[in-house]
């Protein structure tokens, strides 16, 4: 087998969330490999199942006789920018997550309530992320709805008193947003179409039907576009941490600031 590149580093790498794993195919047999991993190691693996559906048992063999199959595959096989962008997301609202976690929030009740939802949140990001990469638009509304209640919320929970924290609605408490994203009020609307199935969309259930068109479960198309909505989460995700904890310089807020409104810019359909 060919010897591994002297300028290439090896990347070693796992996870327990299968969003950080790509699938590698050949049409009988799957494997997933960690998104950070490079392309060699993944013609290795890819190799290895060719190798195995082949009934080969020289995987080096495998690769030269059929290495343009790899190059065919790898080239059709390479992640969406959109699905990047949002994967870049993620990885934002983690690290600031992972930030908060070394805050004091000190004795008040909201204030350890607000650290502990916006640290959450970095689960419900992932989640979204997920629903768009399999193609889920209704359900990928309906979690970024609940993160902005959710960021809401913690404006809210970080100024209330300690037992007035405990009656708070998170659908009351998207006002509060407006003063740093001002669109928080349109955006919300909009996600809440989707998430409580809009009138209009039950009439377009109607057409289809009468139309004898089958029921489309899934659209990546579809939830491509919804999934530019977490881009804006995370902008406001950013702030809220920042408001309320301070847990960036203000170069790295306006660098990750900044980074997240080009990936806004540059996100198309």
């Amino acid at each position: 087998m060919q010897s591994q590149s002297n300028d290439e580093t090896r990347v070693l790498y796992s996870s327990d969330d299968l969003d950080d794993y790509d699938i590698l195919s050949t049409g009988t047999l799957s494997a997933a490999v960690p998104h950070h991993t490079t392309a060699s190691f993944r013609r290795l693996i890819w190799g290895a199942i060719a190798t195995y559906s082949l009934g080969n048992e020289s995987v080096d063999h495998v690769l030269r006789r059929y290495d343009y199959e790899w190059q065919q595959f790898r080239d059709g096989n390479t992640e969406l920018p959109q699905i990047g962008a949002l994967r870049s997301v993620t990885e934002i609202v983690n690290t600031t997550a992972r930030l908060l976690e070394g805050v004091d929030p000190g004795t008040s009740v909201g204030r350890i309530c607000a650290k502990s939802a916006l640290c959450r949140l970095e689960a419900s990001f992932k989640a979204a992320f997920g629903l768009v990469r399999r193609g889920y638009l209704f359900e990928t509304e309906a979690v970024a709805r609940l993160v902005l209640e959710q960021l809401g919320w913690c404006l809210a929970a970080y100024e209330s008193s300690d037992n007035g924290v405990f009656n708070l609605n998170p659908t009351k408490c998207i006002k509060g947003l407006t003063a740093m994203a001002p669109g928080a009020g349109l955006l919300y609307k909009e996600l809440s179409e989707g998430a409580h199935i809009d009138p209009e969309i039950a009439k377009n259930y109607l057409k289809f039907h009468e139309a004898g068109t089958k029921v489309v479960r899934r659209s990546l198309p579809d939830a491509i576009a919804s999934g530019q909505r977490l881009l804006l989460l995370g902008q406001i995700y950013l702030r809220v941490a920042q408001t309320l904890f301070g847990v960036f310089s203000s170069d790295q807020l306006l660098e990750w600031d900044t980074k997240l409104d080009v990936l806004i810019e540059n996100y198309s359909t």
